[in-house]
């Protein structure tokens, strides 16, 4: 009885369009520290980053070269000390 019914939504749903393109800019405060370095090669890996934005107080621009070495599309900016706090935090998504 409901073969019928749902045979429809089946071949709608294979129709739709799934290549949109997501731009999401993701900030990693304190992205030289144990925790961060991990976090930021995962965010590094996700299809759903577009830009990653790493601070820290030290250190901070070699992670993002380590990571812009992954070829993904998100790409890795780094930024140390306070005096760059703003600018890693301009246009974020989360």
């Amino acid at each position: 009885m409901f073969s019928r019914a749902v045979r429809p939504m089946v071949s709608l749903s294979r129709s739709l369009s799934t290549s949109s393109q997501n731009s999401t800019k993701v900030a990693v405060l304190g992205a030289s520290g144990g925790i961060g370095q991990p976090l930021s090669l995962l965010l590094k890996n996700s299809p759903l980053v577009s830009h990653l934005s790493l601070y820290d107080i030290a250190h901070t621009p070699g992670v993002a070269a380590d990571l812009s070495h992954i070829e993904t599309r998100a790409q890795v900016t780094g930024y140390i000390g306070p005096d760059q706090l703003d600018a890693a935090l301009v246009s974020l998504s989360i």
